[in-house]
């Protein structure tokens, strides 16, 4: 009976790839590599922005996507470019990074919206325009599951 009162050890599953099919990024037929090639079609400018909660004013702000674009592409769905489906990629690549972080969306959610001392004070979310700053909040994400804070 001793056995039933302890906690199974259970390791973290990958749910990258569901992740990345529920923004519509990856099918059947498309590796997300390929998506960001061919440019993100509009429903994952959607899903991302509903999963995260912005409004388009706030996705342009973070992104530095022109609002007239995000317009544009929508209204004529349009695919994205690569270098716009690049930034979009690690939008929701901070906010899968995150949840598994925080095992938790909504903390997650929380957490990219404030102004965190790892990063001198900056946001992550303030943090997905350049790849430089976006490694360092993955640096960041990683020392945190680690435990290292120095």
């Amino acid at each position: 009976m001793i056995m039933s009162s302890m906690k199974r050890f259970r390791p973290k599953q990958d749910n990258s790839q569901g992740f990345w099919t529920r923004m519509g990024v990856e099918d059947d037929a498309t590796a997300t590599s390929e998506a960001v090639h061919q440019g993100f079609k509009p429903i994952v400018y959607r899903k991302i922005v509903e999963c995260i909660k912005l409004s388009q004013n706030e996705f342009h702000h973070v992104t530095r996507i022109p609002l007239s674009t995000i317009k544009r592409r929508l209204k004529n769905q349009e695919r994205f470019s690569a270098q716009e489906s690049d930034v979009m990629y690690r939008l929701a690549s901070l906010l899968k990074l995150a949840t598994e972080l925080f095992e938790s969306e909504a903390r997650a959610q929380l957490w990219m919206r404030e102004g965190v001392y790892g990063l001198a004070g900056k946001r992550p979310l303030d943090m997905i325009a350049t790849t430089i700053d976006f490694e360092m909040v993955k640096d960041l994400i990683g020392r945190m599951e680690h435990g290292v804070f120095s």
